[in-house]
């Protein structure tokens, strides 16, 4: 059964840091990014890995002090026709983006055409080395610790007032919100990954698939974005009114 404690820790992740990075610490960022801040990218890298993890190791601590069993977190692998169901989706997401990625990759016209389209990312994609390299281990972290709160915690904590079912509507919304600062279109995109990584964790009643396709996801498009604009001329200024 969830307490204060567990209620405030979701208001914090869920409510007050989505709050703060959309108003104030995005905006931020992308000014220090246009100002020439050579260290702004892997700052907020590191500052986003140190977030989730503490968030996670907080909702552990809570379940193992009132000796809370995991279990009721789907954190169990999906067995039977579960299993093949949830593990098929990120596994062909798996070879399909690594073929498309070669062939985009591949092309410098459609590396060129990609740069254009990612203006509204362009405070967060990585464009050296350095930062790819941190880039790597967030888009793990993401899978895990977003897929951890948002679809098993939120959702825990949720339906003990209003049920399984509408905990998990609720949580996509959140998600989705949660990425708003990203613009309008992949504030969008991102609410529509948290609707499969939602429905996922519904039918094969485990967060493990998703924590996969997740971090699949979230690597691919570092992988294939990187590439874009670490090649030939760095993609324009992002407007201030898609900072906000």
């Amino acid at each position: 059964m969830p307490n204060a404690l567990d209620v405030l820790l979701v208001v914090v992740f869920a409510v007050v840091l989505p709050l703060w990075s959309h108003f104030l610490s995005w905006p931020r960022h992308v000014r220090a990014v246009e100002g020439g801040d050579t260290g702004a990218r892997s700052r907020i890298y590191v500052r986003t890995l140190i977030e989730q993890w503490a968030l996670v190791l907080a909702a552990v601590a809570l379940f193992v002090v009132y000796r809370r069993t995991f279990s009721v977190l789907w954190l169990a692998p999906p067995v039977g026709w579960r299993a093949w169901v949830g593990f098929a989706l990120p596994l062909g997401y798996i070879v399909l983006v690594v073929l498309q990625g070669r062939a985009i990759v591949a092309s410098s016209s459609t590396l060129s055409r990609l740069r254009s389209k990612l203006q509204p990312l362009h405070a967060l994609i990585p464009h050296t080395r350095d930062e790819y390299r941190l880039f790597v281990p967030l888009a793990v972290t993401a899978g895990i610790c977003e897929e951890f709160l948002f679809r098993g915690y939120l959702v825990w904590v949720l339906a003990f007032w209003i049920g399984v079912l509408p905990g998990a509507i609720v949580s996509m919304v959140v998600f989705g919100l949660a990425h708003g600062y990203q613009g309008g279109k992949f504030g969008f995109r991102a609410f529509g990954v948290g609707v499969v990584l939602g429905v996922m964790a519904l039918v094969t009643r485990s967060l493990l698939p998703g924590m996969l396709l997740h971090a699949a996801i979230d690597l691919g498009s570092g992988w294939i974005t990187y590439a874009a604009v670490s090649r030939g001329e760095a993609p324009p200024k992002v407007p201030n009114g898609l900072a906000a």
